[in-house]
């Protein structure tokens, strides 16, 4: 988006604008409004960050379930502005509006009004607290307590702590509707362990749990910004602990090495995307690919793990691959988890997006456990159980659970991807349109 200051003329105008707008509301409907802007210091009214964070505050009053009967939302240089006329007494609608304002660190920029169905603005109650130093916000407006340099400096750090907190907890949600995704054939999931007699949903839980916090650091190595080789340093070194504190929670077990790699180069991404101009998936892939060459030659002359042996045996490129190319099959997923799975019940619509991964990739644990025979034989019946009518699908997955654990075959990569899928399709709702520059939009904002 491209980011201007805005003027004086520009705000009162903005100011007008609303206030016909809320009149309007307020004859058509005769209700309370409730009026959600943000409160931005300076001249600047929005940014990717900023836009992410109304999102947020739209979300929340979305989840409340209110009787909305009317809605105007505006996205002008000036801010983001939405009013909702519903059907609740002023004063809990206003009650509910402060809780909001409550509710985390970076609903301190949130300005929600409530007016009542006369049009008079309801008081707060308890003032709100400074940004800057937690005192009484009005004492420090008119004794200037602050300037404009610090009260920016404390409103991007407050969008930022939110930006890596909001992309973390999705990573690490979308590693938990993974695990617990029912049936996953040959995978870890509620009914078994698949064919890994060293892995359970509590192993996968913990990890989840222990890497949430890296996630977060990578996504603060992506809002740093600066050029791609040194941001990819940091995701590496970040990527190194994270991988030291999955196996301390696991008892030694990799159960999210590979997540580790793509969903940090997605969250780095998406990083680097809220502080620059592109799209997240591109700024993803030019990351993936610094030191690429380098690390294949390398893996060529002395593979050291299996996917590095892999790809030493076969050329198959595998995660690294996938990243490199701006992460195909997992937008592909995404693209028929939303066009042709979406109506599906969740538990449906995840093994239909695993079954299309299992049919598609070139599996490279798969290729480890069993060779290019294994990997074709689950292709084969990966694609028969798609193709079959939906009441036979739980059935055909559960007997290929069957067969892939009697062959200790585990299609990891495609779990992987399915859990990328997931978190993409978490981000698509959360971050400005904008920013997803793929053919695989789920209804963005």
């Amino acid at each position: 988006m491209m980011i201007s200051e805005v003027s004086l003329t520009q705000i009162l105008a903005a100011r007008d604008k609303r206030a016909a707008v809320q009149r309007g509301l307020l004859q058509e409907h005769g209700l309370p409004l409730l009026c959600f802007t943000m409160n931005i210091a300076g001249p600047i009214k929005r940014s990717h960050l900023i836009d992410m964070a109304f999102m947020y505050g739209e979300s929340m009053i979305a989840a409340q379930g209110w009787p909305l009967r009317g809605c105007v939302r505006t996205w002008e240089p000036t801010g983001c502005e939405a009013v909702y006329a519903i059907d609740l007494p002023a004063a809990a609608l206003k009650a509910a509006a402060v809780r909001m304002e409550e509710h985390a660190p970076v609903a301190r920029l949130f300005d929600m009004d409530v007016l009542d169905e006369n049009g008079q603005k309801l008081c707060r109650g308890a003032e709100r607290a400074c940004i800057v130093c937690g005192g009484g916000v009005a004492a420090c407006a008119r004794s200037r307590a602050h300037g404009l340099a610090q009260l920016q400096r404390q409103t991007d750090a407050l969008l930022c702590g939110f930006a890596k907190d909001a992309l973390a907890s999705a990573a690490c949600r979308a590693l938990l509707r993974e695990v617990h995704a029912t049936p996953k054939p040959g995978l870890v999931d509620e009914a078994n362990n698949g064919a890994h007699a060293d892995m359970d949903i509590a192993a996968f839980e913990r990890s989840a749990k222990a890497l949430e916090p890296y996630f977060a650091a990578m996504a603060g190595a992506g809002l740093a910004g600066g050029q791609y080789d040194a941001v990819m340093g940091e995701l590496r070194a970040i990527g190194k602990a994270a991988e030291l504190a999955m196996l301390q929670a696991t008892g030694g077990v990799n159960t999210h090495k590979g997540l580790i790699y793509s969903l940090g180069l997605l969250v780095g991404g998406m990083g680097y995307a809220l502080r620059s101009d592109g799209g997240y998936r591109e700024h993803a892939r030019r990351l993936a690919c610094v030191g690429l060459e380098e690390e294949l030659t390398r893996a060529r002359q002395a593979p050291q793990t299996h996917g590095e042996h892999i790809y030493a045996q076969s050329g198959v490129t595998g995660l690294r691959g996938e990243a490199a190319a701006g992460f195909p099959a997992a937008f592909a997923a995404l693209s028929c988890r939303c066009e042709a799975f979406g109506a599906l019940p969740d538990y449906e619509k995840d093994l239909c997006t695993l079954l299309h991964c299992m049919a598609s990739l070139e599996d490279t644990n798969l290729l480890h456990r069993g060779g290019e025979a294994a990997l074709r034989f689950v292709q084969a019946e990966a694609s028969r159980i798609c193709a079959l009518p939906a009441a036979q699908r739980l059935d055909a997955a559960k007997a290929l659970d069957e067969e892939l654990i009697r062959r200790n075959l585990s299609p990891g990569g495609s779990a992987d991807t399915l859990a990328a899928c997931i978190f993409l399709e978490i981000c698509e709702g959360m971050l400005p349109s904008s920013l997803h520059d793929s053919e695989a939009i789920c209804g963005t904002a």
